[in-house]
């Protein structure tokens, strides 16, 4: 009951579309979520904890299934229902479509699009083996025989291709030319992307003709666990010869405004940021830090047009740059992740773009 109490609220809030809801309903979370969850920075283990693990698996969020190597960054999880909707809502899939699916998991998913177009039609690659293994065998469980391959998903899977639909469930900060080869020309790739200085939106992507590239608009505002080889490292660097002076950006401004900071990390690709809560500081406040692995810049959160607020150092000057596109971005009206949109060809090339494909901004 409480699984159709989530599907109605997802029905209600326009996530879920009208032809995936009975696949909802058929196929809940609860049987492909593993008896250990991680929520809040604790395990959950479904034996000891039964009614904390089923709330949890019936609710509208995130869960963590599995930590990289470190012990403390998540590498896999069973992702929100509602970001689950609105994926499968923009594949906008069909009868008799293939599909390949990026990033297996714990197999919801993938058991969703197989249950809506047969299993024989849909493939899912995972880079990780314990989890591809646990996941077939949870569709199988459930007489969903889908192809499970292990490998590399940024590489897609040539010997199923081609595909009508591409399905991807980790963000990336270039989108591979593989997986446009094996799509079919009108066929639609979806994709979590991000830059390092922000991650991220949903992009919706649609083969040209020719099938040498895509083009499409972000569509949703969501954020995914990196694609293992795409992870943004932030690099060292020296801050040394600085240069000092007031700012004409209020750091608040970037910090806590999405698109705003969605628009610059599209126009400048490699820049990081981090805010600094500094109780030495004099003014007991902190700073908005970036930097590109080689350049860096802070400006304080407080009096942060003061004549010594921003400090730079390196051949770039970030804080400047980082001005400048805000004052960009507010000049065409301060647009929403969903009037950008992405080119990217087969060879590589990634063009952004304001409104319409041919309005690259750079």
């Amino acid at each position: 009951m409480k699984w159709n109490a989530l599907t109605d609220a997802l029905r209600e809030s326009g996530a879920l579309s009208a032809d995936w809801e009975p696949v909802f309903r058929g196929v809940p979370r609860g049987l492909f979520v593993p008896d250990r969850i991680r929520h809040k920075g604790e395990w959950i283990d479904r034996s000891e904890h039964p009614l904390e693990w089923g709330e949890l698996v019936a609710s509208d969020i995130p869960l963590v299934t599995r930590l990289d190597e470190d012990g403390r960054t998540p590498s896999s999880s069973s992702s929100m229902p509602t970001v689950v909707a609105q994926m499968l809502r923009h594949l906008q899939v069909s009868d008799g479509m293939r599909v390949l699916d990026v990033g297996t998991g714990t197999g919801w998913t993938v058991a969703l699009l197989a249950r809506r177009l047969g299993a024989a039609n849909v493939t899912t690659v995972e880079l990780d083996p314990e989890l591809a293994a646990a996941a077939r065998c949870r569709l199988e469980a459930n007489r969903l025989p889908v192809k499970a391959v292990v490998g590399d998903g940024m590489l897609g899977h040539p010997a199923a291709a081609p595909y009508d639909r591409v399905h991807v469930t980790a963000a990336v900060q270039r989108v591979p030319g593989a997986l446009i080869e094996q799509t079919v020309p009108g066929g639609v790739i979806v994709v979590p992307y991000g830059t390092a200085f922000c991650n991220g939106a949903l992009l919706r992507l649609t083969v040209a003709d020719d099938g040498r590239s895509a083009s499409g608009p972000f569509v949703e505002d969501v954020a995914f666990m990196w694609v293992r080889g795409q992870r943004p490292g932030s690099g060292e660097f020296e801050i040394e010869d600085v240069r000092h002076g007031p700012s004409d950006l209020a750091p608040d401004a970037v910090a806590e405004d999405t698109d705003a900071a969605f628009a610059i990390g599209l126009r400048l690709p490699g820049l990081f940021r981090q805010v600094v809560s500094a109780g030495y500081d004099r003014l007991g406040t902190g700073r908005f830090e970036v930097w590109d692995g080689v350049s860096y810049a802070h400006c304080r959160l407080a009096d942060w047009d003061g004549k010594h607020a921003v400090s730079q150092s390196g051949p770039r000057n970030l804080w400047d740059e980082l001005t400048a596109v805000h004052a960009w971005w507010q000049r065409q009206g301060e647009p929403g992740l969903d009037r950008f949109g992405l080119t990217v060809t087969v060879a590589g090339e990634h063009r952004v773009w304001l409104d319409e494909p041919d309005h690259v901004v750079g």
